[in-house]
């Protein structure tokens, strides 16, 4: 970088410092929407809270000078002029996970003080409403100055990331894709690869035969790419009827290993109680092939490539549906980059047959890879090094929408070692590391456009 595209990025920094409490303020107010998916009204597809907050960001871009397209999946703002294919794309969502249980902190936004400084919890502060609002005002901060940029630059904020991307298929159909960019929907220092990602629908039935029914209702779960956190059922015992609770540890789905999943800890504790035949059977077999492990082993599933690692498997939901005599159980499957997917999921199908249960894909994202010496991870990571000279580009099973385009990585918001409470309770980001974002966003576009 020559010395005058350095004074221009210190003033840009400068400037972005001048908009922390307006960016912190902004943020507040979009924790305030509970944008979870509904069910579909006229205008809004997500339902009428994601539309809320779609509608928000909208409003604080045009009130910040910014060139706002709102559509019912998504909104588009756009710096500068020129042809999609030649801009700079930043990748974003307005949606999240339903809030569930175990908060001590208002999940609609919260500013708290403690020793490690102030925190600001809600649901999204992480995922993903903390780094959109910091990129939008990175945005402001080039827009302001007239930064000379040499492609446009467009901040794209999706509906429905958590729950389908069904917003960024349909911004794909309808415009040409941007020519490289990131999503800032992960990990630090730079997510070069994301492994596949398989969600399935299964249905256990639990023939009865004229018997009666001891289970007489078990949930856990509320969305397939989540760790349950709980799982509650009702059991009729000899003494009479007995509500149990199981509480685990919520995690993200595509990171098993750092939660402790309640729908199999219920499963297991089920096996020991005096159920009918046919409802510890289907138990037995769902917690030996889906629940004792989080690896697929049992289930003849298990492999690793040395590009992304172990394949993984989260069982999301299950529910019972007594009056149908079935369980239902919705699995998420993250394998790696180099794996064959057709034959996961020709195993898969013939475990699921083997024991007279259905299963349905339900949703199914090749995976994502750009080699680590091609842009943007190289000036992605140059500029992370400037912080972390030891950073080195890292593969992921989450999911994000870079899938969608050519030439798209992940770059943040979590840095090695900052709390990942993405999709737990309590989530939150600290002042510290939300300003911080907002610095590196205005680096990292700068020198992408410049």
């Amino acid at each position: 970088m020559n010395s005058k595209q350095q004074d221009w990025e210190n003033a840009l920094l400068q400037e972005t410092a001048s908009y922390y409490p307006q960016a912190e303020k902004a943020l507040l107010q979009l924790l305030s929407i509970p944008s979870v998916e509904e069910a579909a009204v006229p205008g809004a597809p997500f339902g009428e809270p994601v539309h809320q907050a779609l509608s928000q960001f909208a409003q604080l871009a045009a009130g910040l000078g910014l060139q706002v397209s709102q559509t019912e999946h998504y909104i588009t703002i756009d710096l500068g002029d020129g042809e999609s294919l030649e801009a700079v794309g930043i990748l974003a969502h307005a949606d999240v996970v339903p809030f569930g249980e175990g908060w001590h902190f208002a999940p609609t936004g919260q500013l708290v003080d403690d020793v490690d400084g102030c925190k600001i919890y809600g649901r999204g502060s992480l995922d993903d409403k903390g780094p959109a609002v910091a990129a939008l005002f990175a945005l402001s901060a080039l827009k302001r100055l007239q930064a000379p940029l040499s492609r446009p630059v467009r901040l794209i904020i999706g509906g429905n990331e958590e729950s389908g991307c069904q917003c960024i298929k349909k911004y794909a159909a309808e415009h040409q894709p941007p020519a490289l960019g990131f999503s800032p929907d992960a990990n630090f220092p730079v997510i070069f690869a994301e492994k596949g990602i398989a969600m399935f629908h299964l249905t256990l039935p639990i023939p009865m035969n004229g018997e009666a029914a001891r289970l007489l209702a078990l949930q856990a779960g509320t969305v397939v790419n989540a760790v349950p956190g709980k799982a509650e059922a009702t059991v009729l015992l000899p003494g009479g009827q007995c509500e149990l609770s199981c509480i685990g540890k919520a995690a993200h789905g595509s990171q098993p290993e750092k939660g402790q999943n309640a729908a199999a800890a219920m499963l297991q504790n089920l096996l020991s109680l005096p159920l009918a035949p046919a409802e510890l059977e289907v138990c037995r077999r769902l917690y030996q092939l889906f629940g004792r492990d989080y690896l697929g082993e049992a289930a003849g599933l298990a492999q690793t490539d040395e590009v992304s690692g172990q394949l993984t498997l989260n069982l999301g939901i299950l529910k019972l549906q007594p009056e149908k005599e079935q369980l239902t159980v919705d699995l998420d499957l993250r394998y790696p980059v180099t794996a064959d997917y057709t034959t996961i999921y020709q195993r898969l199908t013939a475990v699921c047959q083997e024991n007279g249960w259905q299963i349905q894909e339900t949703e199914h994202k090749a995976p994502l890879y750009v080699p680590t010496d091609e842009k943007p991870v190289t000036t992605l990571l140059q500029l992370y090094q400037e912080y972390d000279s030891t950073a080195q580009p890292i593969a992921t099973g989450g999911g994000t929408y870079c899938r969608a385009f050519a030439n798209f990585v992940a770059f943040g918001p979590l840095r090695p070692g900052m709390a990942d409470v993405m999709h737990q309770a309590d989530e939150f980001i600290t002042r510290q590391d939300f300003q911080f974002l907002q610095r590196i966003y205005t680096q990292a576009i700068w020198r992408l456009a410049r």
